[in-house]
């Protein structure tokens, strides 16, 4: 079945089905909805590879997030991000390339120069992140999982990390807590700038400064209960009457809530811990269950990969900078200090 049996049966010519398929302007109502009708009754596809030739377009986006090991790649964050990319790119016939190693400027331009990619998501952004100032000098089409400094011009969805910790400590401040610990991202990521890392901290000063609290914090590894145990312990050392403990991974928070049982202090009974980050069933899952400021990693990469299409498909199409708030739910490891 064509094209050509297409205009046939609805008595048009070749170019007007065309422009139907491709949802062109000035086409009557009555003619798109008798070759409509014929795609129906002839049972009509169009070919999806040869459109993509025929408009210049390799309808092929990359995902980029550049990683230190692929053991990193078993994470859930980190699965939940591909599965929301795949699922938008899908409904709008986009091919999806996932990209977990470290680009060169030559790599990355020449995905664009020879036709393997017509836009790319960047993950993992720095504030000064060589890959934005690159494709913005070349004017090539990007949208980012995070921000950089310079905004200026460019399309980002981002979590709300600043907000997220002033959230926290509103939230264990009103439950009578003053001494409240931090397990925050490693001091390698804050000192390349990478965003979480440098926005959680910024967000820590503030409600530091909001409440008149010490600072008592570690920057410790992710993703890891080890890390969390030991950076609980170093917290203790430092304060030993901490109340509560905030983390930006709830793996972490499993460690934190392993090192206060073996100090002889239960959660929440005597310490509040809450996580701040992609919660979701594991949150619900630990003993006991995770108080957490939470986002959905798949939404967030879903509606970012929408972006990236709807920037592609839209002539001089508005920057779109969107930042993500997180969403409080309340479980059993915060109390009001007794």
């Amino acid at each position: 079945m064509t094209i050509a049996d297409v205009a046939k049966a609805a008595g048009v010519s070749v170019p007007t089905v065309s422009r139907i398929l491709n949802n062109k302007e000035y086409v009557a109502d009555e003619t798109r909805q008798r070759v409509h009708e014929a795609i129906r009754t002839l049972g009509y596809a169009p070919h999806t590879q040869a459109r993509r030739l025929r408009g210049g377009a390799t309808m092929t986006l990359a995902l980029h997030h550049p990683i230190e090991s692929p053991h990193d790649l078993s994470s859930v964050i980190e699965t939940s991000y591909f599965t929301g990319t795949a699922e938008a790119a899908s409904e709008k016939e986009y091919f999806i390339n996932f990209l977990v190693s470290r680009l060169t400027p030559e790599s990355l331009l020449n995905m664009y120069r020879s036709n393997q990619i017509d836009g790319i998501i960047l993950l993992q952004v720095r504030l000064d992140d060589w890959r934005v100032n690159l494709l913005r000098e070349n004017n090539y089409p990007f949208v980012m999982i995070g921000r950089c400094a310079d905004l200026e011009g460019l399309s980002f969805i981002d979590l709300d990390f600043e907000n997220a910790m002033l959230l926290a400590f509103d939230h264990l401040v009103g439950l009578g807590h003053r001494n409240i610990g931090f397990l925050t991202y490693p001091e390698a990521w804050r000192k390349v700038g990478i965003g979480p890392a440098v926005r959680s901290l910024d967000g820590y000063t503030r409600a530091l400064n909001q409440y008149g609290l010490r600072s008592c914090y570690r920057e410790i590894g992710l993703n890891s209960v080890e890390e969390g145990f030991e950076g609980t312990n170093d917290l203790l050392q430092e304060n030993p009457e901490l109340t509560a403990i905030v983390t930006v991974s709830h793996l972490t928070a499993a460690g934190s809530i392993k090192a206060l049982a073996l100090h002889g202090r239960s959660v929440p009974q005597d310490c509040s811990v809450m996580a701040i980050g992609f919660g979701g069933n594991f949150a619900s899952v630990v003993t006991p269950s995770l108080t957490t400021l939470e986002w959905s990693p798949y939404e967030i990469s879903y509606n970012a990969t929408i972006l990236m299409t709807e920037t592609l498909a839209t002539v001089q199409f508005p920057v779109q900078q969107v930042l993500v708030p997180p969403k409080l739910v309340i479980r059993e490891s915060t109390k009001e200090v007794s």
